[in-house]
């Protein structure tokens, strides 16, 4: 499993709003190419670009900017964080 939880926080809560952009959880071997389609292909979006980094806790993050205007809005009221 690639793709471990979507994160919230105040942080992305406003960077769904200004910049599309959703952060989740991910396998610390994963890869950004692995990342990007597992993303796709389980939330039917289109990934723009992407971001990685590994938290001072030592868990990998990605942060995902998507296409289209209210893409990342939607995605997070699918997946019921907003």
């Amino acid at each position: 499993m690639i793709i471990k939880s979507p994160l919230i926080t105040e942080k992305v809560t406003g960077m769904i709003d200004s910049n599309n952009t959703l952060e989740f959880n991910v396998d610390m071997k994963s890869t950004k190419p692995e990342i990007v389609k597992a993303i796709e292909d389980q939330f039917k979006v289109e990934v723009v670009s992407i971001r990685t980094m590994i938290t001072p806790r030592g868990k990998k993050k990605a942060v995902v900017k998507l296409a289209g205007a209210n893409s990342a809005n939607e995605l997070a009221t699918r997946l019921g964080l907003l």
